[in-house]
C-alpha cells in the first residue's frame, strides 16, 4: 500500500477505537443505546485506557511502498535487499517491498500514487514529463523526485550454444521473451530490436524474467531478451546451460545510439556470468525514485543510513547493482524534475550536491 499517514496522528478515544474495535473491550451496540450506565462508563473508560497504552512503536512506524521488478529481475532483488536491512536499521519505517513489472509500472504507479518509492530508468523520468513513449496520453510525472542513482544496466539478448543463434541479425525468425507485460524491459529490447531492424521479424513473447529462464532452458523460446546485470534467470541458465550474450557490432550500436540518445556505450564485465566474456553493450541509468509526498526527514534518515560504509557492502553483497549508488544530482536534475528535499538535504550536508 502507499505511504499512510502515522497512527498517532489520529486523535485520543477514536484512534483507540479504530485499532481495537468497540467488540475487543465488550462494548456491544446495546450498551450504547441505554441500560446500566455504571456499565457503559467502564466500558468507556476501558476502550480509553486501552487506546491510550497502544505501543509507541507500532504507532510510529511509516509504511513506504517501494515497488521493483518480479522475480528473476535486478529490481527485485535490490528493493528487496535495501527493504530488509532499512527496516531493521530503522524501524520507525516499514518498507513493503511491490512486485510489478519493472521500471514502466513503477513510474506509472508513482504518478497514480500507488506507489512511493521505485526503481526507474532516467528515461521514463524524462518522458514522463512529456508525457511520451510509454506514458503517451496519462498524466505527467511531475511529482517524481530522484533519491539516488542506483546503477548503470546493459540491455542485452541472451540464448544457447546449440541454437546456433550467433548475433542480433539472427534473430530473425525466431521467438524471443521481450520481458514481463508493461516493463521497462519490453521497454528497452523493444527499442534495441527496432533500431537495429529486426522488430518485424521476431516473434515477440512476454513473460516474467524466471519463466523466460525456464523457457529458453526447456527449449520453448530461442533467446530472451533482459535489462540489467547480472539477472538471476541468465546467471542460472550459464551455470547449468551454458549463456551466449549477443554482443551488438559497432555500426549496430552507433545505430541504437542514434536512434535512442539516452543509450550509451559501455562494457559489462567479464566476470558478470560464467563463460561470458567482456560485451560492449547499450546501457541506461537507473535512478532510486520517491514520490514527493513522501516526508523529507524519512529520505534523509534512509541516506544517512544506505551510504554508511558497511551498509553499502551489506547492500551490494544482496545485490552487486548497490555497488554502483551515486548521488548524481546534476544528470537527474536535467530529466525535468528535481532531486527530492530529503536527498537535497543530505547530500548538501555532505558536500555531494551537484546542481
Amino acid at each position: 500500500m502507499p505511504v499512510v499517514a502515522r497512527n498517532k496522528s489520529e486523535s485520543g478515544l477514536f484512534s483507540g477505537i479504530k485499532q481495537i474495535g468497540m467488540y475487543g473491550c465488550g462494548l456491544w451496540p446495546r450498551d450504547l443505546k441505554g441500560g446500566d450506565t455504571m456499565k457503559n462508563k467502564f466500558a468507556w473508560i476501558t476502550l480509553i485506557a486501552l487506546s491510550l497504552s497502544a505501543p509507541a512503536s507500532a504507532a510510529d512506524k511509516l509504511n513506504i511502498a517501494w515497488g521493483g521488478s518480479n522475480p528473476g529481475g535486478v529490481m527485485y532483488y535490490m528493493v528487496g535487499a535495501a527493504g530488509t536491512i532499512i527496516s531493521e536499521k530503522l524501524p520507525q519505517y516499514n518498507i513493503n517491498q511491490v512486485t510489478t513489472g519493472g521500471s514502466t509500472e513503477n513510474a506509472k504507479r508513482l504518478i497514480k500514487g500507488e506507489l512511493d518509492m521505485g526503481i526507474v530508468y532516467g528515461a521514463h523520468v524524462y518522458m514522463a514529463q512529456k508525457p511520451e513513449g510509454p506514458f503517451k496520453g496519462g498524466a505527467k510525472g511531475t511529482m517524481l523526485r530522484g533519491v539516488a542513482k542506483a546503477y548503470k544496466g546493459p540491455t542485452y539478448f541472451v540464448t544457447l550454444p546449440t541454437t546456433g543463434i550467433k548475433k542480433l541479425s539472427d534473430l530473425k525468425g525466431k521467438t524471443v521473451a521481450m520481458g514481463p507485460p508493461g516493463s521497462g524491459t519490453v521497454f528497452n529490447c523493444t527499442n534495441i530490436a527496432t533500431a537495429v531492424g529486426v522488430i518485424g521479424d521476431i516473434k515477440q513473447r512476454y513473460m516474467t524474467f524466471a519463466d523466460a529462464g525456464r523457457a529458453l532452458a526447456n527449449g520453448q523460446i530461442d533467446a530472451l531478451c533482459q535489462s540489467s546485470a547480472p539477472a538471476a534467470a541468465v546467471k542460472e541458465l550459464a551455470e547449468t546451460k551454458g549463456a551466449v550474450v549477443l554482443a551488438p557490432s559497432d555500426d549496430e550500436l552507433k545505430q541504437i545510439s542514434g536512434k535512442y540518445p539516452f543509450y550509451v556505450t559501455n562494457t559489462m564485465p567479464a566476470t558478470t556470468y560464467k563463460g561470458v566474456p567482456a560485451t560492449k553493450l547499450p546501457f541506461l541509468t537507473v535512478y532510486w525514485v520517491a514520490h514527493e509526498r513522501v516526508p523529507a526527514k524519512a529520505v534523509q534518515d534512509i541516506l544517512e543510513l544506505v551510504y554508511k560504509d558497511d551498509i553499502k557492502k551489506r547492500l551490494a553483497a544482496g545485490h552487486k547493482a548497490w555497488g554502483q549508488m551515486e548521488p548524481d544530482t546534476h544528470n537527474f536534475n536535467q530529466l525535468g524534475v528535481p532531486m527530492h528535499p530529503g536527498a537535497v538535504a543530505y547530500y548538501k550536508s555532505k558536500g555531494l550536491y551537484k546542481e
